[in-house]
């Protein structure tokens, strides 16, 4: 990567890619031109990779070096990648999905130190199938030592790619009893973990509709935050909504960033909803701005 962008700005705002490529995601746009070009329009230095698609079920097959040249064309650093999550369940009780998953989460670890990016983000649990237990309460325990093998299978590759690894909050999303769905659970998760490697990404809307306040979650993963979702809801619906529209207190949480010094990745993980992609991307973009002139708090 350039020099210019080798080192990202704490102040500084990423856009998911996924804004522009949740209609193309089978034709393994993640990653085109296009889709950076898009970021850089709208006013972004800086991107989440969207690792989906089925460009991404096989590991090892990807052009670096086409990426990392439009990267630097349109002058977009890779902060972040959003690690698969469609058929990848770290928690699965079948090995054979357990591996795969550990495989393509590496791969794109791999791919984003190629790139010079910084941090993956990591669903710590997926979907259960059609042949595994439900996370039900006799399950919890099970699943979580599942997990924990997972990701200390993908320590090493942190240490390789010097990539470090941030697990997501996730809602229990309609799951009986999903397992670390809060920061107080994934922090003690966590705890022996080398916190060179493993941190956490928190995602306010997640957090807002289990009923959590995201600015307390901001304390509580204090120093182990490398990353964030930066999405607003209605209080009970996954919304990925632009800042500002739903219900969440985002002086409150921004004074939370400034008190545990939060250097980050902050990516707007928005959809364009009822809006056209161009609009979402410009609403996103006044946010960015209002926020880094005046502070979100």
């Amino acid at each position: 990567m350039n020099s210019s962008l080798s080192m990202p700005n704490p102040e500084s705002y990423s856009l998911t890619s996924a804004l522009f490529i949740n209609d193309r995601i089978k034709q393994h746009a993640w990653d085109s031109p296009e889709v950076l070009e898009a970021v850089a329009a709208a006013g972004f230095r800086e991107t989440e990779i969207t690792a989906e698609g089925e460009a991404w079920n096989t590991p090892g097959t990807h052009d670096a070096a086409r990426i990392r040249k439009a990267l630097e064309q349109f002058e977009i650093f890779p902060h972040t990648i959003h690690t698969p999550m469609s058929g990848v369940n770290l928690a699965s009780t079948l090995e054979a999905i357990r591996k795969d998953g550990i495989a393509r989460i590496g791969d794109a670890m791999r791919l984003l130190g190629e790139l010079g990016g910084r941090t993956a983000v990591v669903h710590p649990t997926g979907w259960p199938g059609q042949d595994e237990p439900s996370f039900s309460l006799e399950y919890i325990g099970q699943a979580v030592e599942i997990v924990h093998r997972s990701v200390a299978e993908l320590v090493p590759v942190a240490e390789e790619t010097g990539i470090r690894i941030a697990l997501e909050n996730l809602p229990a999303a309609g799951l009986p009893h999903r397992p670390l769905t809060s920061m107080q659970q994934l922090r003690a998760f966590i705890a022996a973990f080398p916190a060179e490697h493993v941190g956490l990404c928190l995602d306010t809307g997640h957090a807002r509709i289990c009923g959590l306040d995201p600015a307390e979650q901001a304390r509580i993963a204090s120093e182990r935050l490398f990353a964030l979702h930066l999405q607003d809801v209605d209080g009970e619906n996954d919304c990925h909504w632009i800042p500002n529209r739903g219900v969440i207190n985002w002086s409150e949480f921004g004074s939370a960033l400034d008190a545990i010094e939060f250097s980050g990745a902050r990516t707007f993980e928005i959809t364009n909803g009822n809006d056209t992609v161009e609009q979402a991307a410009e609403d996103c973009r006044a946010v960015k701005q209002r926020w880094q002139e005046e502070g979100m708090s």
